[in-house]
């Protein structure tokens, strides 16, 4: 078998060597449609993200296995060209054994402990990056649960008809429109079917840390706010049943517009609303004029067994309660008796600024966050002014039946806020800043914004779940999906790729496709095997190894070289005479004992006679392996004609 060079590897450039290059046809398309996905944030759901939440095992083993088989083909195309390269250097070119054989593990690739360290560390580097390129391809390939944003509609309160938002007497019978279902209690009478749950607001408005204060919507939802509700978001938990039907749902966003209410408190020791005694037993009268009143001065009875236990709150009625536009009504005033002495003459102003809010909403963690929006103006939601003032009427209501003969439940409840407030500002750094009037004043407005923000989502409750006045806004709506990999990974996995395919492109265009590529390949050890067994089975001696002193070793240097010059060629007839073969077996012996005067002898002559040279081919054979390992094949001596010996 000749030892031919390739003249023609453009046009075998699919033979089975260069096959191998093919395996960038796969690469390619998957690593750019990665980088693209990731690019435009593309995310799969559907049918898709199901399968992969209910086989998550059976879906990391595949991704393991494209991942090998991708990285394996960017291997397969770094090996050959490591190949290409050095049978190309070994065909004109000496060259180290320990390099040849730190090339050769390279080419499968494994380390081999056995070379010296110069050898050892590079190659280490070599295989370590083929491993990261599969960890590289299973990053890219996994798949990674995110969120996509969907458009949807959710219901909201309409606030356009109100006529039910009255201040409704507290007695039995009289109630405003009351429903009671699974969901929880709605009531047009707001100061006194959802009584406890206001005094609970009032009480616990204040956090002892300074945190957001965190509360429980005044349904049954489970729904939380943090921070403020400002009545907003009334509809969450309630008639969103679509969202949360919906197993991928993570969460929704909306705006709703509604009421900022801004509180301050102050002193008012001029305030003409006081506590005086009656004619009757345990009865005693809060009233005087308030700095809104229009028709007279306030006016309500409340029992105790002394003033010492009364709590009371005055807010200014109205003339007219049929009005199409209800008076505006801002303030509301507190007389107390000496129990509660901290809250007398306090007088506090509310404004109801129209706001529009944004709502967050977790469905996970069934919290929502209320953020009021800045410079955004709006209409106002209740022109009629109803709302509001029906609002600030709920104050007195609420003082008027929570106080009995022997405690204010109202005062007990603003008192809780103020000690925890105290309590706030005694472990500050500024203790020493705040005077115990500012105490008690800003535990008063943080109790009196509870109450107003959870009585405004209380009203909002009410139109949807009792009056059935509703409308549609646009939401949000936030659905697990899936993405492949990491904009990282897919980024890291594209560049391999291109480095992979512009190796190729350099060594194409540097070598002229391989032009001149020798057949005889250093990491294929079985092409000795190959070569053998022909020649047994023709019977002819057809391996001539050319011996060159000059090139087996390098005086200058400790180290061996090896260059390999293999030649075959056949007799003149398919049946060679046994004339033929003794003479050149004659030749072969010769050859064999003038290179033995120059180097180690490899091979052993035992006949002349024709079964001696056969046994002589596979003595060679043996040789030339041992050559081969060692580094030590030399070249022929030349005879006295300068020919070569054969």
């Amino acid at each position: 078998m000749a030892i031919t060079r390739r003249d023609n590897a453009f046009l075998d450039f699919f033979s089975f060597g260069h096959a191998d290059f093919l395996a960038l046809l796969l690469t390619t398309p998957i690593s750019t449609l990665l980088l693209y996905w990731s690019i435009n944030n593309t995310v799969f759901s559907g049918s898709l993200l199901r399968f992969i939440d209910l086989n998550r095992p059976t879906v990391q083993f595949a991704v393991q296995l494209i991942a090998n088989l991708l990285s394996l083909c960017q291997i397969l195309v770094l090996c050959r060209l490591i190949n290409y390269g050095i049978r190309r250097h070994l065909s004109s070119n000496a060259m180290r054994l320990d390099s040849l054989r730190a090339w050769i593990d390279a080419m499968q690739p494994r380390v081999n402990f056995g070379l010296p360290i110069r050898f050892l560390l590079p190659l280490s580097a070599f295989v370590a990056l083929t491993m990261i390129l599969s960890a590289l391809w299973a990053a890219a390939l996994t798949p990674v649960q995110l969120w996509e944003d969907v458009d949807q509609t959710i219901v909201v309160p309409n606030w356009d008809d109100d006529a039910l938002i009255k201040e409704y007497p507290s007695e039995v019978g009289k109630e405003g429109a009351t429903v009671q279902n699974l969901k929880g209690r709605f009531s047009y009478s707001v100061g006194n079917q959802l009584l406890g749950s206001l005094l609970a607001s009032a009480s616990s408005a204040t956090t002892i840390d300074g945190s957001p204060r965190i509360h429980e919507k005044l349904d049954k939802s489970k729904f939380a706010y943090i921070g403020r509700s400002y009545g907003i978001g009334s509809s969450i938990g309630l008639v969103d049943e679509e969202i949360l039907g919906n197993n991928r749902a993570l969460g929704y966003a909306f705006q709703e517009a509604g009421y900022k209410a801004d509180v301050n408190c102050i002193y008012n020791a001029s305030s003409a609303f006081s506590l005086s005694s009656t004619v009757d037993d345990l009865v005693y009268a809060a009233s005087g004029p308030l700095p809104d009143s229009d028709n007279g001065p306030e006016y309500s009875d409340y029992i105790g067994h002394n003033m010492d236990r009364i709590v009371s709150i005055g807010v200014a009625h109205f003339a007219n309660e049929s009005a199409n536009v209800y008076p505006l009504r801002r303030y509301l005033a507190f007389a107390t008796g000496s129990n509660y002495d901290f809250l007398n003459t306090i007088q506090c102003e509310i404004d109801f600024i129209p706001t529009l809010f944004n709502i967050t909403v977790d469905l996970q963690g069934q919290n929502i966050t209320v953020n009021a929006t800045i410079g955004t103006k709006i209409q106002d939601i209740n022109p009629s002014r109803r709302l509001k003032s029906t609002v600030m009427r709920q104050f007195e209501l609420i003082a008027n039946d929570e106080t009995n003969l022997y405690i204010s439940t109202v005062g007990s409840a603003f008192n809780a806020s103020i000690t925890d407030f105290r309590t706030h500002v005694h472990f500050s750094s500024k203790a020493s800043h705040w005077s115990d009037t500012d105490i008690v004043l800003v535990a008063v407005e943080n109790s009196i914004t509870a109450m107003t923000d959870d009585m405004l989502g209380a009203y909002a409750s009410a139109q949807l779940m009792v009056g059935n006045l509703t409308q549609r806004i646009n939401a949000t709506v936030r659905v697990t999906a899936i993405a492949f990999g990491g904009i990282k990974y897919n980024i890291a996995v594209f560049a391999a790729n291109i480095a992979v395919i512009l190796l190729l492109l350099i060594e194409v265009i540097r070598t002229r496709g391989w032009k001149g590529l020798p057949d005889f390949d250093v990491s294929d050890h079985g092409i000795l095997r190959s070569f053998h067994q022909r020649h047994i089975r023709t019977g002819m001696l057809s391996y001539y190894v050319s011996w060159q002193p000059s090139m087996f070793c390098n005086l200058n240097d400790s180290g061996p070289f090896i260059q390999k010059k293999l030649y075959s060629k056949g007799v003149d007839s398919a049946h060679p005479t046994g004339s033929t073969r003794t003479a050149r077996a004659s030749k072969a012996t010769s050859t064999v004992t003038a290179a033995t005067s120059t180097v180690p002898a490899f091979f052993i002559v035992s006949t002349f006679s024709a079964a001696a040279a056969l046994a002589l081919e596979q003595i060679a054979l043996i040789g030339l392996r041992r050559a081969l390992y060692r580094g030590h094949l030399p070249r022929a001596a030349t005879n006295s004609t300068g020919g070569e010996s054969r």
